[in-house]
């Protein structure tokens, strides 16, 4: 999650912050599902974190197991919490893979206690 929403609002900086005569941007929560902006600034975030022709290869999308997503962040060369993250994501379903995504670990590596 940590990692996803970073490259969101990363994104809006690229795609959406000085696309208007204010010069600034206001990332809400209301109704974000229905907002293009936020359509545009997720899949900004889910492209950049896994290259979209090499995320249709990935066995885990359709498997959704320890061994697949381990096997397919070995092949991308990425963190298997990616990989699970983005599954999440897609299946907007944050109850699966759950020991792959590493909760609280940015926290620790940023020195905030829990």
């Amino acid at each position: 999650n940590f990692w996803f929403v970073l490259m969101h609002e990363l994104g809006h900086v690229f795609l959406h912050l000085f696309d208007s005569l204010n010069m600034d941007f206001f990332d809400e929560e209301d109704n974000a599902e229905d907002d293009d902006l936020e359509k545009e600034a997720d899949q900004f975030a889910l492209d950049r974190l896994i290259n979209p022709d090499m995320w249709d290869l990935c066995l885990s999308r359709f498997s959704m197991t320890r061994e697949a997503v381990l096997m397919d962040a070995s092949n991308l060369g990425i963190h298997p919490s990616i990989v699970a993250g983005r599954i999440r994501k897609e299946r907007n379903n944050y109850t699966i893979l759950t020991d792959l995504v590493g909760q609280g670990a940015v926290r620790v590596l940023l020195g905030e206690a829990r």
